[in-house]
């Protein structure tokens, strides 16, 4: 994958796959911005704050950044741990959307032998299996595989409401 085909995560709403059945949220992108991250570990930490720097520029509130912040981690981690690495595949797309304070974060990577799933019942001294559930807790997320085998993870951040003006 190149920083050319990352755009392609942020298409259009394709079919998902089962058993993810969500749909990606529909999101009237204001602003959008698609990158490759290299397939190091350390790449990981910068993407993160360099999706918290953008959405700040976009005015998106703290709350929304930095749950954003948090799902970009998530799903960056799990690409780079658990997608196959042929050689080919130097880099994994992330693309960032902002549309009225709602964020979608989605990232594609080669797809791997197995599909993202929430654990919801990691041990309690397990070290990995707790992230997908976080993303639930704050946040929407699901999968969907694309036309050349390639996985697409999101996970979509929420506006926080707007107070009420007297």
């Amino acid at each position: 994958m190149s920083v050319a085909t990352a755009p392609r995560a942020c298409a259009t709403q394709m079919p998902q796959t089962v058993p993810a059945l969500r749909k990606r949220p529909r999101l009237q992108a204001e602003h959008l911005e698609a990158m490759g991250v290299p397939r190091r570990k350390e790449a990981v930490s910068e993407a993160r704050r360099t999706v918290r720097r953008l959405l700040l520029r976009w005015g998106v509130g703290e709350e929304e950044a930095f749950r954003a912040e948090l799902f970009t981690a998530e799903l960056l981690t799990n690409a780079y741990c658990h997608s196959r690495a042929d050689g080919r595949e130097t880099e994994i797309g992330l693309c960032i959307a902002e549309g009225g304070g709602a964020v979608l974060i989605e990232v594609e990577d080669p797809g791997g032998a197995g599909r993202p799933t929430a654990r919801r019942q990691a041990e309690d001294d397990a070290e990995h299996g707790r992230g997908l559930d976080l993303v639930e807790t704050m946040g929407r997320w699901g999968w969907r595989t694309l036309p050349d085998g390639h996985l697409s993870t999101w996970a979509y951040v929420r506006p926080a409401p707007q107070e009420a003006t007297r």
